[in-house]
């Protein structure tokens, strides 16, 4: 009896150990896929790599950053684009395309000068003047 008892508290805290260890992983990996910066720091980097985003720390990666809309227009597919600058500027340093429809929608109805912040996915881009970010979910 005394064993049994032992094997089922030995079960439970093993039981603890790995349930503690997975959601302490889960939240490294939560906060591992979004980094807050700016489209200043994000530039210098793409300008640091000689305008090739994918020798970036950042490409690849989900990026927060605020921003404000220097035009809004379409893409030639049709779905919507920011030409985005940092808050603290209106020169262009990235364009923006949306995560999805509803996302598009918010997009296409944005107004030149209009603060926002994003969480978007550094995308490909190399020799242009703008990064290129991709899979984008604005909040104004």
């Amino acid at each position: 009896m005394k064993t049994t008892r032992t094997t089922r508290t030995a079960r439970a805290i093993t039981t603890a150990c790995i349930a503690a260890s997975l959601v302490a992983a889960a939240s490294l990996c939560a906060a591992q896929q979004e980094t807050k910066t700016t489209l200043t720091k994000l530039h210098q980097s793409y300008e640091k790599q000689g305008r090739r985003a994918h020798g970036m720390p950042e490409y690849g990666k989900r990026v927060q950053f605020a921003a404000v809309v220097v035009e809004a227009s379409d893409s030639f597919g049709g779905s919507a684009v920011i030409r985005a600058a940092d808050v603290r500027g209106n020169e262009e340093l990235a364009r923006l395309t949306p995560a999805d429809d509803a996302q598009n929608r918010k997009m296409g109805e944005m107004r030149s000068g209009a603060k926002f912040t994003a969480s978007c996915e550094v995308g490909f881009a190399m020799g242009s003047a703008y990064l290129t970010m991709k899979d984008c979910v604005i909040r104004p």
